[in-house]
């Protein structure tokens, strides 16, 4: 590659956006003008507001059905309310409160309590859902506490005894933060999402026009037959998208900063000794970095595939979806950066932002961050060159998506398009209507889900586009000797993922309440082994692999069988709507994959599910009793030491494994 070719597309690129006015105006120009408008208009306006509410006041009825000297003492106390107009209860008040013209009804009786002492009793009728209800709350809440005081200082009195006897605490606190760490804290709670947002902001804007809107243009062809090669070509483009969202990033946050700063002063607030830690903003603009050239590459990948830049702005919606609910957790109260939730992207990024605000991050938890967001960004910039290169890509043209069309040409159905569509509907469909029968009744709702949701609208599909299911899913016989070694692979595998499983609830510990559920899910009292072990079993070994290895298998597979391994384990991990168990169910994913891979069939892998799920349902009813007190601690964990002989055997039986299907294919070729 001759970066100098790549630092010429980067110029050409950073040129033509450089001269389209309304990329200037968005990017640049806009954000100074907007956020002064937003914050200072929103302000004063805020400000203007309040004022006005508490001018206006409210009405109230008052009802004493006690008329002593303590309950004339409360009514007194709420009269006192500023812009506040008590009257006396009439029979219309109930209406006039229906139709807003009083705004709330207060009701004073008395009782006796257990001891003989009386009690008044205030009910307040109001509307909180309305900002006037909510101040109406705050200052009878107030007037009614002094009023409470009141009495209880003359009943006091009244038996001789000083009011300072009940004071029996007294209570100081000493706040160790600074101004400066609270604003931090502040700011660490706004900043990320917004920072996160107006990157894909910056990045999509530019993205979607580079490669996508070229091909609208017919530009693209003039640059691909230049000098320079078309992973020279990438990596200009690229450059530039990255270029763009930070430029993005730092105007906004420049004029974030000063419209701030002006609040701050139009609003009285005492902005002396307290500065913005200008070494941590410099941090987070180099850990955003990362996350640029990581947006820029998907983005880049998706202007790659798109035919037009409508087809680029449908597929950025989800990335922007999910990347606003990931940027969101820095608004969530006690969730601070950990080492697991540093390697999960975005939402380390808008942790980090916060940490660092308040000054309390650690370095680990920055390198981890920058880390594995590195390693991301690697995978989608290999992913953005592999399209650009691929002809059937780049130059995409418009496909007979009818069912008509998909009847005749099956191949054209089998794409990772169309695999993606079916597993967002089967994912939705999980959720929502299996995870519904399964908080009826688990039993049933497990059967249910297995059956009408992951099963039959495989058969169903491949009825409609008249597929030979069979073929399709390779429901084919294979060497006998297969599921011989298979219970060798499967349980010593099973084994290995779950001390994978123990270990990363060392660095990222999993709920207490989490394993209780799983542990009732696998005993389930009400039902004998035998019928556990079919259900959590056999039942998902049948069904899930019939859509994971079966049916989505064959979405990937025209890439290459690494890669529909690979995303079918991927999928199969994400169907398990289980965060603490992704990667374990992920490699035991690529484990049946590969299986399927060299014997051709589904049985084999069938076989592995059932056996890797039926060993867990086990050990979960038996505990260490038996032979299973080598294997299982006191404690219902694995034996760390147990995790040796498990990938001694599964090394050596999937070298067997393979051996023997080697020569199968070398007598099926033969």
């Amino acid at each position: 590659m001759n970066f100098n070719r790549a630092l010429v597309v980067y110029k050409k690129e950073m040129l033509e956006m450089f001269r389209d006015k309304r990329t200037i105006f968005s990017t640049i120009i806009l954000p100074f003008i907007l956020y002064p408008l937003i914050f200072i208009g929103t302000f004063s306006l805020m400000s203007r507001q309040t004022a006005k509410l508490e001018e206006k006041g409210a009405v109230i009825a008052l009802a004493d059905s006690v008329n002593d000297n303590a309950s004339h003492l409360i009514s007194e106390q709420i009269k006192t309310i500023k812009n506040f107009t008590v009257e006396p209860m009439y029979q219309a008040t109930p209406r006039m409160f229906e139709d807003k013209l009083v705004h709330a009804i207060i009701s004073i009786k008395d009782s006796l309590q257990s001891s003989g002492i009386p009690i008044y009793q205030i009910a307040v009728k109001l509307d909180k859902s309305t900002d006037r209800g909510k101040m109406i709350a705050d200052k009878v809440n107030v007037a009614l506490k002094n009023a409470e005081s009141k009495i209880l200082e003359q009943r006091l009195a009244e038996k001789g005894i000083n009011a300072e006897f009940i004071s029996t605490v007294s209570i100081r606190q000493q706040d160790t933060s600074s101004t400066a760490k609270k604003l931090g804290s502040l700011l660490g709670s706004i900043l990320p999402y917004l920072l996160i947002m107006l990157l894909i902001a910056g990045a999509s804007v530019v993205a979607g026009d580079l490669v996508a809107g070229e091909k609208e243009r017919k530009t693209l062809e003039t640059l691909l037959v230049s000098s320079a090669h078309r992973n020279e070509i990438v990596l200009g483009k690229y450059l530039t998208i990255i270029t763009f969202a930070l430029i993005n990033v730092a105007v906004n946050l420049i004029s974030l900063y000063f419209s701030m700063r002006n609040i701050a002063s139009q609003s009285g607030l005492q902005m002396a000794g307290v500065k913005f830690p200008l070494n941590g903003f410099l941090m987070l603009f180099l850990a955003l970095i990362p996350l640029a050239t990581l947006y820029a590459a998907l983005l880049l990948s998706i202007s790659t595939f798109s035919r037009n830049m409508k087809e680029a702005r449908s597929y950025e919606q989800p990335i922007l979806l999910v990347s606003m609910l990931l940027a969101m957790s820095s608004f969530f109260p006690a969730i601070e950066l950990n080492n697991g939730l540093a390697l999960i992207p975005v939402i380390n990024i808008s942790l980090l932002f916060k940490a660092v605000m308040m000054s309390d991050y650690k370095v680990t938890h920055l390198l981890l961050t920058i880390g594995s967001t590195i390693i991301l960004d690697i995978a989608a910039i290999f992913m953005t060159v592999k399209l650009f290169n691929n002809e059937g890509v780049l130059f995409r043209s418009e496909s007979d998506t009818s069912l008509k069309g998909l009847k005749k040409n099956k191949k054209a159905f089998f794409t990772p398009y169309y695999g993606l569509v079916y597993y967002v509907l089967a994912l939705l469909a999980l959720y929502y209507i299996g995870g519904t029968w399964q908080s009826k009744e688990i039993v049933s709702g497990l059967f249910k889900t297995q059956v009408i949701i992951i099963l039959l609208p495989v058969l169903i599909i491949l009825r409609l586009v008249k597929a030979d299911w069979k073929q399709t899913l390779r429901l084919t016989g294979t060497n006998p000797v297969n599921f011989a070694i298979v219970p060798f692979i499967a349980i010593s595998a099973s084994i290995l993922v779950s001390l994978l499983g123990q270990l990363i609830n060392l660095i990222y510990p999993i709920p207490q309440d989490y394993l209780e559920k799983m542990s009732e899910l696998l005993k389930m009292p009400d039902l004998q082994l035998w019928q556990i072990i079919g259900l959590i079993a056999v039942l998902p070994g049948i069904c899930e692999e019939v859509l994971f290895r079966g049916f989505l298998y064959r979405f990937y597979e025209n890439k290459n069988a690494w890669f529909a391994i690979i995303a079918s384990a991927f999928l199969f991990a994400l169907f398990h709507l289980d965060p603490y168990r992704f990667i374990p169910v992920f490699f035991l994913g690529v484990l049946l994959g590969w299986l399927l891979y060299k014997t051709n069939s589904l049985y084999v892998s069938m076989f592995s599910h059932m056996l890797n799920n039926a060993l867990a349902v086990i050990i979960m009813q038996v505990g260490n009793k038996g032979i299973l007190g080598y294997l299982i601690s006191d404690q219902g964990e694995i034996n760390w030491l147990a995790g040796i002989p498990a990938l001694v055997i599964l090394a050596v039986s999937l070298a067997a494994f393979s051996k023997i299907n080697n020569k199968q294919e070398d007598i099926l070729q033969s």
